[in-house]
């Protein structure tokens, strides 16, 4: 059977690390939950101007969790609420109350030279629930003011370049009250150029596009937090951040026949929205334990134009506007010390409204609109969570934490193609084991059963002009759940470096995947199961231990497997558009005595085919990512870098298989292409005041 071979995989990770040979690595012995501890000297080499900087080179760990990217339900894996504890940073022992306000960006706000020490804790060992693997605990305390900057223009051929990049922040204290504050500019540009080839069937090369891409795309923001803990020793944060998104899009493309031109066409793009958040907690001593009052507010609004005008001049415009609004409250109260109990309880309202229009032109005609049920709707979601909490120690060195709970929803659609209404409840938990094998070892393990997000974004109706495809509604989508499985360990080798590999299984009900809905249409629907197996791990070698002093080699890599019986074929195939694998290897060498440092790195990533009902695309890199560095940590008190990316000169890939009616039937073409986007020569110039 498959599940046992990837159980035995997963159950042999266990064992190597448990017969790997134990070496001693300098800790905090004051806390029998830290597995690693660093200090201000361990990244000196380094020369840090933020605590973001000390973070990212710990050896053997990444940051993850946070920001849910790109606007709340429009799509991806947005979550919604709070929940539990999900990033792996804590700000002196506290998780922070914020989304795109995260810890991961506050990081970014606080100076190095105010970081006291990094502890890398056992996240099921916390009072926190929710945490698992390592997590950085960053134990800090402002100075009276300070602040940190940095500049980074880049430059592109024939793409574009910007030097209004960077971020400037600033921070201080005044008694028991800790604030920062920045303000960022986050501009760039992408896109691509070359041929694209339509095929017939038989591979004869029907049609050629020579087409030219360009995305311009600005993200201006302000971002600030407050903490102040008053004489009885109740905390308040808040955290604020407001920013604007702009995305301008042009695709413009000759087309010939295959040699003779034949016409032109345009496809374009502009999106101008705004988001902001406001987060806020409360921990106050009450009874025997403490509660935590938490309360988070976001909005965002994405008005958007795309149009694409072909070569016999056919003119398609859609038009979107979307607002979401996110409202939470929640509380957690606890108590224990060898033994921690937490309660929490959660409240959510969630809103999505959408207003589109379609409208065609044929040239030298009539603009007129074109129906598109399920474009219009309000969805709304009020969602309700509680989880118990319990975790202790249960034997030397191993840490057992439980969660258990449930969650209950109501969502409701109104719109064109029709009104529903629905509620569910789920059952939700986990159980957590974290294994102290040795000073220099730990081995976490986790069981949950998990609720996942519904994008309400993938509700509704939609279309793609340039590639003349739709998608209708679904009012009846559900979100999906799941049994996850993960076994991870990290070792550190004195004057060596750590290795963390690592490993997981989903069992996935009610994914969310293209469907039939009727003979000639398609939309997100639930299919009744699915499968993922992923093996990765990260790495770090001193190579000071091979006698190159200050050099350091960080390896990073994910394979992923995964099966689902496609809704049309009724056959076994990978899950559309997830990631397939991935690795970086990365070099830096900070040339002892020097203020010089060089170094590089080389990766690969690669994602599944997306398949829809009468297609199959699949995107890819052509080529080896790469890029190569120089970098001066004290010039006139500042610290240069120059980078130059795409070294091996990769290019975009893609092919696109269309057939005359579904994928069960003769194929109509084929499209293919391989544009070069060119090397990017990135400067970046930090420092503090």
């Amino acid at each position: 059977m498959a599940w046992r071979k990837y159980w035995s995989t997963t159950a042999g990770i266990a064992l190597m690390a448990c017969a790997l040979p134990e070496a001693v690595h300098a800790q905090d012995a004051a806390d029998a939950r830290t597995t690693r501890s660093f200090s201000a000297a361990d990244f000196e080499r380094f020369a840090p101007r933020a605590a973001l900087d000390m973070v990212r080179q710990i050896p053997g760990f990444s940051i993850k969790g946070g920001s849910d990217g790109d606007g709340f339900f429009g799509g991806g894996d947005a979550d919604r609420g709070l929940g539990q504890a999900t990033q792996n940073i804590l700000l002196n022992g506290q998780r922070v109350s914020g989304k795109a306000n995260d810890a991961a960006a506050t990081l970014s706000r606080i100076d190095a030279a105010d970081v006291i020490r990094i502890e890398v804790v056992d996240g099921a060992t916390l009072d926190i629930p929710g945490l698992t693997g390592e997590v950085a605990n960053i134990v800090y305390r402002a100075s009276a003011i300070g602040g940190t900057f940095s500049w980074e223009p880049f430059f592109r051929k024939r793409i574009g370049h910007s030097i209004l990049v960077g971020e400037a922040a600033i921070g201080g204290r005044s008694g028991k009250t800790e604030w920062n504050a920045s303000i960022k500019s986050d501009r760039s540009f992408r896109g691509n150029f070359g041929p694209e080839w339509v095929l017939l069937p038989d591979g004869e090369r029907f049609l050629l596009r020579d087409e030219f891409s360009r995305f311009k795309i600005n993200r201006p923001s302000l971002a600030a937090s407050l903490s102040h803990e008053a004489d009885n020793g109740n905390i308040f944060n808040a955290n604020l951040s407001a920013g604007l998104s702009f995305l301008k899009t042009r695709q413009e493309g000759e087309i010939f026949d295959p040699v003779d031109p034949i016409g032109e066409e345009l496809s374009l793009s502009d999106r101008r929205g705004w988001e902001g958040e406001l987060g806020l907690d409360y921990d106050l001593a009450l009874g025997v334990g403490r509660l935590k009052l938490i309360g988070l507010q976001r909005f965002d609004k994405n008005p958007s134009e795309r149009t694409f005008i072909d070569i016999d001049g056919y003119t398609s415009e859609f038009n979107q506007t979307t607002l979401a609004k996110e409202s939470v409250v929640r509380s957690e109260y606890r108590w224990g010390s060898e033994v921690d109990w937490q309660v929490s309880v959660e409240g959510a309202y969630n809103m999505l409204d959408s207003e589109a229009a379609l409208f065609v032109t044929p040239e030298g005609g009539v603009r007129s609109e074109i129906p598109l049920p399920g474009a219009n709707a309000l969805v709304t979601e009020k969602r309700a969570e509680a989880i118990l909490s319990y975790g202790r120690p249960i034997a030397d060195g191993l840490t057992l934490q439980l969660n258990l709970g449930g969650e209950y929803s109501r969502l409701s659609v109104d719109g064109e193609a029709g009104t529903s209404a629905r509620s569910y409840w789920r059952p939700k938990g986990s159980a957590l084991l974290a294994w102290r094998v040795s000073p220099s070892m730990s081995v976490n393990a986790e069981i949950e059963r998990k609720v996942d997000q519904l994008s309400f974004g993938d509700i509704l109706a939609t279309v793609d002009l340039a590639e003349n495809t739709n998608r209708a509604t679904n009012i009846a989508l559900v979100p999906s759940q799941r049994w996850r499985g993960a076994l991870s360990l990290t070792k550190s080798f004195d004057g060596w470096g750590t290795i963390s590999p690592y490993a997981e299984i989903n069992f996935i009900e009610d994914i969310v995947e293209t469907i039939p809905i009727s003979p000639t249409e398609e939309a997100l629907g639930n299919v009744p199961s699915a499968r993922t197996f992923t093996l990765g791990g990260q790495a770090t070698l001193e190579l000071a231990a091979l006698g190159w002093n200050g050099a350091r080699l960080e390896l990073e890599g994910e394979w992923v497997d995964s099966s689902i019986d496609d809704p049309l074929l009724l056959v076994a195939r990978p899950i559309s558009s997830l990631r397939d694998y991935r690795f970086e290897i990365a070099l830096r060498h900070d040339i002892p005595a020097t203020n010089w440092a060089w170094g590089g790195e080389i990766g690969a990533s690669r994602r599944n085919a997306n398949y829809r009902l009468n297609q199959v695309s699949f995107r890819y890199d052509d080529g080896l990512e790469g890029q190569i560095f120089i970098e001066n940590k004290d010039v006139a008190g500042l610290t240069v870098r120059a980078t130059i990316d795409n070294l091996f000169n990769r290019r975009d890939a893609e092919w696109r298989d269309v057939y005359v009616d579904r994928r069960d039937g003769p194929l109509a073409f084929r499209e293919e292409s391989l544009k070069p986007f060119g090397r990017i020569l990135e400067l970046l110039v930090k420092g503090s005041f």
